[in-house]
């Protein structure tokens, strides 16, 4: 994990919300954003019968998500404009996905990295801030899964593998009801945190 910099509108949304709420600041707490150019990812899409896929994470400092960037791609390497996601964010059962603490659908539009994957498969970066994010203790696992859920887009989404396996790996199911199984690799995503001083 790297700490960094958050933007400066980002910045920008957590000064005002120190004015009005306390004083809160905001540190990305997850970074594992590099993403593997030499592999295809999984597919992550919302639905019944569709693929999902989970990774786990600890924060550092107890508070609330309030900026997810992560990476994916289409299979036919298009590039559509604003994209409909859902965020999901659920409790650790014994190394895998358990209770669901959070859902909540962000539309973004993904930026072209200008690299492609092993498939020249265009990947894109996505940046979206979360507006409910429920309150995450530090040091507790958790589960973060970010699935393609526009019904205007007819191509498969995956999301890409981390540059290098970092630990725990991810979970993943078919639709919302079936069991979470274990992958060996880690997501390519960060997560900001804003928490109280």
């Amino acid at each position: 994990m790297a700490f960094m910099k958050t933007s400066t509108s980002l910045s920008i949304v957590v000064l005002a919300t120190a004015l009005v709420t306390g004083h809160v600041s905001a540190d990305t707490v997850q970074d594992q954003a590099a993403f593997d150019t030499k592999s295809y990812g999984w597919d992550s899409v919302a639905g019944l019968g569709n693929q999902q896929i989970a990774d786990d994470f600890r924060l550092k400092h107890s508070g609330k998500i309030s900026n997810l960037r992560w990476t994916g791609k289409y299979h036919d390497s298009s590039i559509p404009g604003e994209t409909k996601f859902e965020v999901l964010i659920f409790a650790d059962r014994n190394g895998t996905p358990g209770k669901l603490l959070h859902s909540e659908n962000v539309s973004v539009t993904g930026w072209d990295t200008k690299v492609s994957d092993s498939g020249s498969h265009r990947m894109l970066s996505y940046n979206a801030e979360l507006l409910s994010s429920p309150a995450l203790k530090a040091g507790h696992v958790y589960w973060l899964t970010i699935c393609e859920s526009d019904p205007e887009t007819q191509v498969r989404w995956s999301w890409s593998f981390h540059k290098s396996d970092i630990s725990g790996g991810y979970s993943y199911r078919l639709g919302n009801s079936s069991r979470w199984a274990l992958g060996k690799k880690d997501m390519a995503y960060a997560l900001s945190v804003s928490r109280s001083q």
